[in-house]
């Protein structure tokens, strides 16, 4: 055992908590150390003497092996703590160990460890991180509140200091994990408070934890002030920065000390600010400097433990790339295997790959590889940055163009913003579920907070502005999907979707282009005089070409008649527009386009190609992602996938279920779509002609097709023996949705006229032209009644509205229903189904009188699995027992290209 052990590994001897092998520890200093030995019988004394010994105080309620605690069955007693006993619990509907932390009964009955429990459920709850103890639960049992978090197997850092110091390697790996999991928590508004080596796990993986976050802050709760007002010292002395112990505000920056002070003690095997008592190493703390460290570790832990909060590193993510850093310069990759983390290792194995199977000289910047050769290579260089299963949603360079900024959603989880640098793309969670639209030179990001997926192209939120340099970001405009500021700083342009309507803004509320065809990939030119962006007539078909706004007049089109396009960057100088699209079929290249509307191209690669940005120094960021829509039929929750092909776009569903149809894409169909039925028992699908199927009759025996060419054709498909019939839909343009009414002899159109909004159209084939029973701007997914007598739909405001085939207003569903949408009524009529849009999506059964909803579905009934985007279309049979949907699902490799010619710098 390094140094004496401290008053709390002390307290814990006297009640008894110690685990067997750290109490054998503890007994052999304590036979040796006669001021230990004091300070034990001192505080032994003192216990006894105030009836609070193991003995003397009532027996805390315990539970054995064997019994179940709420949904958990308990495996073994593994500690106790301060605030509560832990126990390895099994939890048997999931199959996992699980560490099960309760309250003894009388400090559940003390109202303020009672809130500190509740408050470290409420701190953990918020937080998500591989470096950060993960919750699973909280409930109580026999009035015994507890929580339930990952089983960890391995031991705290105070144990491990028991046998001395940290090897440097370790402990620098160490801060830089620790630095990580407080950058994720400082973002989620979480202030650690109590960092100390009793509070950190190491895992058997090589993995560490920050746990116990029973004093944390939650800096936007103004209900916990109660335990953190001013004046009252909570944390550990030794460990606390002196703003802490004088009882002041604390920030981000007291968990950088307390980090400091332990990477401090793991280095050193010495606590920073020793002394007898608490008062003396509090007094240490706002006094004393610190032993000194050697190397540049030692300047960085020096830095952290600043009296002055301004003196120190201000974020724990400008620690962690301070570390970083070090761990980067240090020995030769050959000899660094344990100091380098996984995903540098990763990236290696990767470059060598591509090296094997492409002939590219990747990772140019190895000390392995001469810098003549890599200059001298005829190819460009592709360097991968991410390597996790998932979707890459967006991607950009910072103003200096030495980091990377990207939104990704791995594994299956939520979207989270994520940094890393061009020299060593090793990436690091920046703590927030958004994604990166924009970065200004003067260190500011415009973030798409929250992003929601109808479909991988659609993605809305709060636009949010935050520093690069760590924080919160604040929420400035609803119902965004992108947002740019080009390199100049001028006005943001945003692009947002308004109704039906999408709109093209400089700044935020001026209007500069609005229209129903979909407007994407938006940036501002590097002087700020024009905006780029792709135009897509429908706006579910990514087909379109490149458009450029100038300060006056209309937008032009540069480049067009693409049967795919998307991902657009300007060249540094602002000469040439970038993006990648493809003639035919879904495989893409990358290209160019000056503003004379001449068009080159610049590379490809096998497979898709997406671009994202391109830095001043005339780097490229492109994602190569594997791209499917899938199509999927449930039955009570038992899923099946009636996918085709990589594009299997569910359109309609028969009343019984038994029957769908679907448009194919992708590689097997190309850019004119295929129309095709299929059977639910999983029969091969019949291809009925070239379009998209849009409804299927109730005799299931036509389809309504749209074709696309010069303008967009309409014609019915018969699904047996038959010709094809062509219908004149005229002054309609444009059909987005379209449902056959019970009678079979009319259609529900929701569509609309060239250039005008969309509206609700009654369109009976061979009795003349559709006839419009709304206004315009009044073209919301709207379901039939079983007996065609009633419409509903959710407008833009929330409502939930049933009027008359005809289109007068009936009734109005109480109740807010925002977010929604409707997905059909069930056989009684006398309820709705409704669906949510971000996944997992709800669906639930409304009353039409009551409002009252109940749920139904939740979707996908497996799960949410890696790449998975969005659920788009749904339709449900009539008795709600089955349902069909298609899914979007993407996954991912974001690349780093240096070398591609013809990219032209930004002046200096």
């Amino acid at each position: 055992m390094s140094g004496c052990p401290s008053e709390e590994t002390i307290l814990a001897f006297v009640e008894d908590r110690l685990p067997p092998a750290q109490r054998a520890l503890a007994e052999a200093h304590l036979s040796r150390c006669e001021a230990c030995g004091s300070l034990l019988a001192a505080v032994a004394a003192t216990w006894h003497a105030e009836g609070r010994l193991a003995e003397a105080a009532p027996l805390p309620r315990s539970f054995a092996p064997g019994e179940q605690v709420g949904p958990y069955v308990i495996v073994a007693h593994a500690g106790s703590g301060a605030m509560g006993d832990v126990y390895r619990a099994r939890d048997g509907r999931l199959g996992r160990d699980v560490a099960l932390k309760v309250l003894p009964p009388q400090f559940a009955q003390d109202p303020e460890r009672l809130a500190r429990f509740r408050q470290e459920a409420r701190a953990a709850g918020a937080l998500s991180h591989p470096h950060l103890l993960s919750l699973f639960d909280v409930g109580t049992h026999e009035d015994v509140p507890y929580l339930v978090t990952e089983w960890l197997e391995g031991v705290t850092l105070r144990t491990r200091l028991m046998r001395g110091s940290l090897p440097r390697e370790q402990a620098l790996r160490l801060g830089i994990q620790l630095a990580q999991g407080l950058s994720a928590a400082h973002a989620r508004g979480v202030i650690h408070r109590d960092l100390k080596p009793a509070n950190i796990f190491l895992c058997a993986n090589g993995g560490a934890r920050i746990l116990d976050f029973g004093l944390a802050r939650l800096t936007e709760r103004s209900e916990d002030a109660a335990l953190t007002q001013s004046g009252a010292v909570v944390g550990t002395a030794g460990y606390m920065a002196p703003e802490q112990i004088r009882g002041q505000g604390v920030d981000a920056r007291a968990d950088v000390f307390s980090l400091g002070a332990v990477l401090h003690e793991a280095l050193s095997g010495r606590a920073p600010f020793g002394g007898e008592s608490p008062v003396e190493r509090m007094s240490a703390a706002l006094r004393d400097e610190p032993p000194a460290l050697p190397g540049e570790l030692g300047a960085v832990i020096a830095r952290c433990l600043a009296k002055a909060p301004e003196d120190r590193f201000q974020s724990a993510q400008d620690l962690a790339f301070a570390l970083e850093s070090i761990a980067a310069r240090g020995a030769p990759l050959a000899v660094q295997r344990h100091a380098v983390p996984r995903p540098a290792l990763f990236a290696v194995a990767a470059a060598v790959l591509l090296c094997a199977v492409g002939g590219l000289l990747a990772f140019g910047r190895m000390r392995a590889v001469p810098a003549a050769q890599a200059v001298t290579t005829s190819r460009p260089v592709y360097r991968p940055v991410t390597f996790r299963r998932g979707h890459v949603l967006n991607a950009r360079f910072s103003a200096d163009g030495h980091t990377l900024l990207y939104g990704a959603a791995w594994e299956g989880g939520a979207a989270e913003l994520y940094s890393a640098r061009t020299e060593r793309p090793l990436s690091q969670p920046l703590g927030h579920h958004a994604d990166v639209l924009a970065a200004s030179s003067k260190g500011e990001l415009a973030v798409l907070l929250e992003p929601r997926f109808f479909d991988a192209d659609h993605g809305s939120g709060t636009l949010g502005l935050m520093p690069l340099a760590g924080g919160a970001p604040r929420a400035v405009l609803d119902g965004v999907l992108e947002a740019d500021w080009g390199l100049g700083d001028g006005p943001l342009a945003v692009v947002r979707r308004v109704g039906e309507n999408f709109r093209l803004e400089q700044p935020p509320g001026t209007v500069r282009f609005e229209s129903q065809g979909w407007i994407s990939h938006a940036r501002v030119s590097p002087d700020g005089a024009r905006i780029a962006f792709l135009f897509h007539e429908h706006p579910k078909d990514d087909r379109g070409g490149v458009w450029v706004l100038e300060k006056d007049g209309p937008p032009r089109e540069l480049s067009q008649d693409w049967a795919s396009i998307r991902g657009l960057a300007w060249t540094p100088d602002g000469s040439e527009v970038w993006f990648t699209a493809s003639r035919q079929g879904a495989d893409s290249e990358l290209f160019a386009v000056d503003l004379r509307g001449t068009t080159r191209a610049v590379d490809r690669i096998a497979g898709r190609m997406v671009l994202h940005d391109i830095s001043r120094d005339g780097s490229v960021l492109v994602d190569h992602p594997v791209i499917r829509t899938g199509l999927a039929f449930g039955d009570a929750g038992a899923e099946r996938d009636l996918a085709w092909s990589d594009s299997s776009f569910m359109t309609d569903l028969s009343r019984d279920g038994r029957t769908l149809i679907f448009a194919e894409g992708g590689e097997v169909e190309g850019p004119t779509y295929g129309a095709y039925l299929r059977t639910t028992d999983g029969a091969p699908p019949v291809r009925l002609g070239d379009g998209i199927p849009m409804a299927l009759s109730p005799d299931g025996k036509q389809v309504l097709t749209a074709r696309y060419g010069e303008r967009m054709e309409f014609l019915l498909l018969p699904t047996g023996a038959g010709e094809p019939r062509p219908l004149s839909l005229a002054p309609v343009s444009t059909v987005l949705t379209a449902r056959w009414f019970p009678d079979g002899k009319r259609l529900l159109l929701r569509a609309h006229e060239e250039g005008r909004p969309a509206r609700l159209w009654v369109f009976e084939p061979g009795a003349g032209a559709p006839t419009p029973i709304t206004p315009e701007g009044t073209g919301f997914d709207t379901a039939i009644s079983p007996d065609g007598m009633r419409l509903a739909a959710v407008n833009a405001e929330g409502s939930l509205r049933v009027f008359s085939a005809t289109g007068e207003a009936r009734s109005v569903v109480p109740g807010r229903f925002t977010g929604q949408s409707v997905v059909g009524w069930d056989a009684s009529a006398e309820a709705l189904y409704l669906r949510s849009v971000s996944l997992p999506v709800r669906v639930s059964k409304v009353d039409v009188k009551t409002g009252v909803s109940t749920p139904h579905l939740t979707l996908p009934a497996r799960g949410s699995m890696p790449g998975l985007i969005s659920v788009m279309t749904l339709a449900l049979s009539a008795d709600g027992k089955f349902y069909a949907y298609s899914y979007n699902e993407a996954l991912s490799r974001l690349f780093l290209v240096e070398g591609l010619a013809g990219v032209r710098h930004s002046p200096q």
